[in-house]
Parts: structure tokens; sequence; C-alpha cells
């Protein structure tokens, strides 16, 4: 893997080629760029066949800044990894503009589950109209970035945050935060790291067998949850094949329990009026696509019976 020339250099404007060798896998591959060799800029990613040849690889950048010095590089990513080339460089064509003030930012912390993440940090845009974004991956060479979003042009710092979906399970992920200013200006943040949680590390848990609902046909169920992270799901309830209840979604954190809220439908209302209590089938799923199901006893708590 590498850079083999920059072609068609002007003032805002070059052509970058390289060569990539997929190594027999489906690969992703983009290029990095920027006035140091933080790069801080990435060009979209372009999927590769899954073959072991080494293949010619293209780019347009545009939007350059005249007279500068850029840092280049390809970076490439499949199953087995990620790699980057050796670093290269080139210049635009025509005269620097004037320095402007570089954005200052701060990278924050992360909340990460099991596939998700939210990242957080600060920009200050230091009187100038900023974007910002998040670069991850599972190295330091991160190859993956969040979609650009404006900052605004205050000169205080506003918070920031990007949100992952689609992570590995158990898996540690790097990231920092970005920030680009007016001419192409880049100021970039200290790299981070966070953890997402696994399938096994999380386990539900029915607290005994039994359920109740009031009068009104709202009630719950008693669920523990038993691991390094929240988890986070539906539930339903049923009889004979017949849905009863639902609860679209709930949160338990970890290492916790507590009841899960769930309203009867119409027919579990005239069921559990006629019977006063019934087994149901509890089924709960968990975002790492757990299921526990069970039976459970649904009782009536309230003596007045239910109305309506």
């Amino acid at each position: 893997m590498a850079i083999d020339t920059t072609t068609n250099v002007t003032d805002t404007r070059a052509t970058l080629n390289g060569r990539v060798n997929a190594q027999g896998e489906a690969t992703n591959y983009a290029f990095q760029y920027g006035t140091t060799t933080d790069y801080g800029q990435q060009t979209r990613l372009v999927a590769l066949p899954a073959d072991a040849g080494e293949r010619a690889v293209t780019t347009e950048l545009d939007g350059l800044v005249p007279g500068t010095d850029y840092n280049v590089r390809v970076i490439a990513s499949n199953a087995s990894g990620t790699e980057v080339s050796a670093n290269a460089t080139f210049r635009t064509t025509g005269t620097a503009p004037a320095p402007t003030p570089r954005p200052s930012v701060t990278t924050g912390s992360a909340v990460a589950s099991l596939s998700t993440a939210t990242l957080t940090g600060t920009v200050n845009p230091q009187g100038r109209e900023t974007v910002y974004y998040f670069e991850f991956g599972e190295t330091a060479n991160y190859g993956q970035q969040t979609a650009p979003q404006n900052a605004g042009s205050g000169a205080t710092n506003v918070s920031v945050q990007a949100a992952l979906s689609g992570l590995r399970t158990d898996a540690t992920y790097n990231y920092r935060l970005v920030a680009v200013g007016p001419n192409g200006s880049i100021a970039t943040g200290e790299n981070r790291t966070f953890t997402t949680g696994g399938s096994a590390s999380t386990m539900l848990s029915f607290f005994g067998h039994t359920s109740f609902t009031d009068q009104n046909g709202v009630g719950g169920v008693f669920l523990g949850c038993f691991g390094a992270v929240q988890c986070r799901g539906g539930m339903t309830l049923e009889r004979s094949g017949k849905l009863l209840g639902e609860r679209k979604a709930y949160t338990i954190r970890a290492n916790n329990g507590g009841i899960v809220h769930i309203t009867l439908n119409d027919l579990g209302k005239r069921l559990l009026r006629q019977r006063g209590a019934m087994n149901v089938r509890t089924t709960v799923l968990n975002e790492n696509g757990q299921r526990v199901t069970g039976t459970t006893k649904l009782i009536r708590y309230s003596t007045n019976g239910l109305k309506g």
C-alpha cells in the first residue's frame, strides 16, 4: 500500500494516486490528508472486491488552500484490521493566505453500550464559521468518521456530540474530535478510547414468577440486569399465542433490577377481568439479541376489579 504520485496540482485541487492490496478480503479504503501528520480530513470510503491483487486507487481533492504543504496517506480496513501507507507530501500552487485563527477542540467522554456509543466534546470556533466531526476506529489510525456538523461562528466553547451505531461488541475503539475552520484550518483533539459491551457480559433474569396489574390494566414485571452494561430492549405478554400487552422499549441499569411497566391491551384487560389471575407467556429482549422467555402469573392487585 502506497501513495505513488500527486498530479494535477493547482491552487485548490490535486489528484492523489496510490495502490492498495486487499489480500483476498473485502476491503474499504480512503485517503487521509491535512497540513500536519495528524491529517484531520479523509475522503469517502471506497469498497474494493475481495481479491489478492494490488489495485491502483485515485481520488480528487478540492477546497485546498493555495501555497500550502499537505501530508497524505492511504488507509485501508478489512476484517483482518486497518493498515496505513507511509506519509507523502505535496504543495499547492499559488500564494498562501494570511494566517487565520484556528478553532480549538477538546475530545470529551463516550458512553457505550453493546453496539452503539455517544461521543462528546467541545469546540471553540474562535469567531469563524467552523464544522466538526469525530474520527473513530479500532486503532489510532481511525478509518471512519461521523458526518460533519456546524459548530457556528462564536468565540466560546460549544458542547458537541455524535451517535455511533453498528459497532462490534467486546471491542475497544479509538476516537477524537476534529474541527475545520476557514481556509482549511484544522484542530484535532486528543485520542481517547471506549469499549463496547459483549453478549456474554450481561444477562437478563426474572425476579420470581409473578407479574401484576392494577384495575386499569397498568402493571409490570420484575426483571434483573446482571453484568457490565445496561439492558435495553422490549417485552411482550401473550396467552395462547395472542398478544395481551407490549412494551416497546425499556432500560435497566447494569447490575440492577426493577419493574418494567407494561399496559394490557383490550384483550388482556378483558381476560384478566374475567379471571382475576392467569398465567401468561412473558418474553423479554435485550438489545444484543438475548431473549428470555418464561411463564409468569399475572395477578390483579386491586380489589375494585378492572374498569372499562
